[in-house]
């Protein structure tokens, strides 16, 4: 009896000392339907205010809606059978990167302050999906943000992304780069579509399309800035 009780103890305690090493990057402001992290055989079901780590593997669940505020202020919605990963968070350094992976899914991230800063490097991945029998992987489109909004997705073998104004009414730069090759968008509207055949095509979000994507990231941007001290507080010191 007195060994189970030195293992619990001794289980828990790693458990902490675990989570501690984690690094607290930002916290679920809004959820609708059914987020899990972790592995597939042993998913960690998500709640609106849960935290978020550096490094966790977060998926969204079918007709479901995540918001997420992050600790230097920008906004990441993700919409339904989506895939994320932070691989980078360091905003404290003199030149701050923040790297994002987004292997499966549509999703709209308005810049925060290390995408605003001098030497801040702001970076959203969209990989492809290795298919079996070929040897060279397909490529990834590559996204460098400065101080901007932009909308996208990466769904089956067509990657797209477009620069939108941001809450403040600023349109600032983004650079898309496959295969070495870049390209620099800063008109509103403006974005990029990159074909299961690697054929990369210029295209224009529609009026329509474009006051969505403002609407749904005004909305979210409301909210995160309004929530109370206590909610928030509670976000930063929850456990999971």
């Amino acid at each position: 009896y007195l060994f189970l009780i030195f293992f619990v103890l001794t289980f828990n305690n790693g458990l902490k000392a675990e989570e501690a090493e984690k690094k607290f990057i930002g916290f679920i402001d809004s959820l609708e339907g059914s987020v899990n992290k972790g592995k597939d055989d042993d998913p960690i079901k998500l709640a609106e205010f849960d935290q978020v780590f550096e490094h966790d593997k977060i998926k969204i669940g079918p007709n479901s809606l995540m918001t997420i505020s992050f600790i230097d202020n920008s906004l990441l919605t993700l919409e339904s059978d989506s895939e994320f990963n932070v691989e980078k968070f360091d905003s404290l350094s003199e030149e701050p990167s923040f790297v994002i992976n987004i292997p499966k899914g549509k999703f709209s991230f308005e810049s925060g302050s290390i995408a605003k800063a001098i030497k801040g490097l702001m970076t959203i991945k969209l990989p492809g999906k290795k298919k079996e029998g070929l040897e060279v992987d397909p490529p990834i489109m590559i996204l460098g943000l400065r101080g901007t909004l932009i909308t996208g997705s990466n769904i089956d073998d067509n990657k797209k992304v477009a620069l939108v104004k941001d809450s403040l009414g600023n349109v600032g730069e983004l650079e898309v780069t496959v295969d070495g090759q870049t390209t620099n968008i800063t008109e509103e509207a403006a974005g990029l579509n990159l074909s299961g055949d690697n054929q990369i095509e210029n295209t224009t979000l529609s009026e329509e399309e474009k006051n969505e994507v403002m609407s749904t990231m005004n909305a979210a941007t409301v909210k995160a800035s309004t929530q109370s001290a206590e909610k928030i507080e509670r976000a930063i010191t929850k456990k999971l």
